[in-house]
């Protein structure tokens, strides 16, 4: 049976209504196996930190396998940073940084294989200035031109803007 998956646009930190909507349709038309959040994942003000930290910091559950691009907005570098030093994220991981239970941050640009399907992204938006968070770098799109001269199909590419 094929892989079921969800995709989102901007999250804007807004957990609690991201993932009431996530378990609604899975009730109604799932299960599913994963989301795909494609878009500013981190909130937009610091006001709706307090809810997104709540997940971040295990107060609060994700209910299924979540990976989002989105890496920037209120409250990204740090949490990102504290992802990126993670001793369980040490090593060249195109799969997605864990940041917590059940989230993966997708950094950078990368190929991967999620339950039989090949997955590729590019994350972030683009800037000419080298920053770690929120932003993609030349380096980043080579890299991505490379793994689509490497045989095999794509189904699923995902990139904001």
């Amino acid at each position: 049976m094929a892989p079921r998956i969800l995709l989102c646009g901007d999250v804007l930190g807004r957990l609690n209504q991201l993932f009431k909507r996530v378990s609604s349709v899975n009730k109604s038309a799932g299960p599913f196996d994963a989301l795909f959040c494609v878009g500013q994942f981190f909130p937009d003000s610091p006001d709706q930190l307090d809810e997104f930290m709540g997940y971040i910091e295990g107060r609060t559950q994700i209910p299924l396998p979540t990976y989002f691009i989105g890496d920037y907005g209120v409250g990204a570098p740090k949490v990102l940073l504290a992802a990126s030093k993670d001793p369980v994220n040490s090593g060249f991981k195109m799969d997605g940084l864990k940041v917590c239970e059940n989230l993966y941050w997708l950094k950078g640009s990368g190929k991967f294989v999620l339950l039989g399907l090949s997955v590729a992204y590019l994350s972030g938006r683009q800037s000419s200035v080298v920053q770690q968070f929120g932003t993609y770098s030349q380096d980043d799109v080579d890299a991505l031109r490379a793994i689509a001269d490497e045989p095999g199909i794509v189904d699923l590419f995902f990139t904001y803007p």
